[in-house]
């Protein structure tokens, strides 16, 4: 069983490999020909926003409390992992959870807090307290997660309060430094440099995400993510992942690879399908297929500041001879602070924004480069030809 587990992995990995690079070569092929968006014919606006509310009295009584505490907040809680994009905001915001869990242990109960501030008169410096503000908390559903979760604010006795200030923030590039203490059984000062970076083709985007960070207790560990993202219609999109854990405390290395569909149902609805396997490798033992994890997440935003996703998901471990192990999670999200009209974007119309901005970028620079080249000739011309005078004069 393990090895049929792990013969279908390196199958899948292998076609997405190979998918990539057909793309690249068709991205390269096909630079010249009219642009054509994925997805096909768009879907009517009445459709997209169907099912939605107007804000009543309870919803404005809120917006007017998160104005009270940050006034110059400004926050929007997206639809499941688009944190991705911009991995870290420069926005005041109190982000709670509370997730009943189900399993074959039976009834436990997950918790997250994370409060940021960013500092006044200042669009770079942000104080984070609560959970890892690197990372968004897991439920260690693969070894990599497992380890994961040991640092993030899932785990009781972990809680962070740090300082972090963004050394770059553009539309495709993310790099963030950071430091503080970790109070867990005591106080280990940590420190983190973060590095995201996107680039965008055609019809599909890749980002790369590195992170190296150092513990005084544990010592550094580095963290390499990368992320494909490919619109195939206007409300689903299709997403794989590879990602590496490497600790110099632990001689064993933790790999994922995952698929996720997601499903846009309208604004404040969305499904995400996802099946993730995790890998290690021990100084005895190479690389093997650890754990398998199948999950089917939907979320609903009841209000902008409130919103919940109930998963039923199916585990299975080597450890247990791949038995299935069933489970249920509810998870209860509450954002205090000011939050932005969520506006719905679908897939298509986020990916041909992002081209059309991409382009207008592209010919900016191609309009600088020429400038500049041709204020170098004038400069040029004009000092030949004062050359030339002072020639004739002698």
């Amino acid at each position: 069983m393990h090895r049929l587990f792990f013969t279908i992995h390196l199958f899948v990995g292998a076609i997405t490999v190979v998918t990539g690079l057909f793309l690249c070569s068709s991205q390269m092929v096909f630079a010249e020909e009219p642009e054509v968006g994925p997805g096909g014919s768009k879907v009517p606006v009445e459709v997209l926003n169907s099912g939605e509310t107007d804000k009543d009295y309870y919803e404005q009584k809120q917006e007017a409390w998160s104005e009270t505490i940050v006034s110059t907040a400004s926050y929007m809680d997206s639809f499941f992992d688009n944190e991705r994009y911009v991995t870290t905001s420069n926005r005041t915001y109190l982000r709670m959870r509370v997730s009943p869990i189900i399993n074959r242990h039976g009834l436990s109960f997950s918790t997250y807090f994370d409060l940021r501030l960013l500092l006044p008169n200042s669009e770079k410096w942000l104080l984070n307290f609560g959970g890892d503000p690197d990372e968004e908390s897991r439920y260690g559903s693969s070894p990599l997660q497992d380890q994961e979760a040991k640092n993030s604010g899932d785990d009781g006795s972990n809680t962070y309060l740090g300082l972090n200030t963004f050394l770059k923030r553009t539309r495709t590039r993310n790099v963030t430094l950071g430091g503080g203490v970790k109070l867990s059984n005591g106080i280990v000062p940590y420190g983190t440099l973060k590095w995201v970076e996107l680039w965008e083709f055609k019809t599909w985007d890749l980002r790369a995400m590195q992170r190296l960070r150092y513990y005084t207790n544990t010592g550094p560990e580095f963290k390499s993510q990368l992320d494909a993202d490919f619109p195939i219609a206007h409300k689903w999109y299709l997403r794989g992942s590879g990602s590496v854990l490497f600790k110099t405390d632990d001689p064993t290395n933790y790999y994922d690879l995952d698929g996720q569909l997601y499903q846009y149902l309208t604004s404040r609805k969305a499904i995400k399908y996802q099946i993730r396997g995790g890998y290690l490798s021990e100084p005895n033992r190479s690389t093997y297929l650890s754990t398998m994890n199948y999950e089917v997440q939907y979320k609903q935003q009841w209000r902008d500041w409130f919103t919940t996703n109930f998963t039923p998901y199916v585990e299975q471990h080597e450890t247990r001879d791949w038995k299935l192990d069933p489970g249920f999670r509810i998870d209860f999200n509450v954002i205090i602070g000011h939050t932005d009209e969520y506006e719905f974007k679908s897939a298509y119309q986020q990916k041909q924004e992002t081209l059309e901005i991409k382009n207008r970028e592209d010919r900016d620079k191609a309009l600088q480069k020429a400038h500049e080249h041709f204020m170098k000739r004038q400069t040029e011309q004009k000092e030949a030809e004062r050359k030339a005078k002072e020639a004739e004069q002698n």
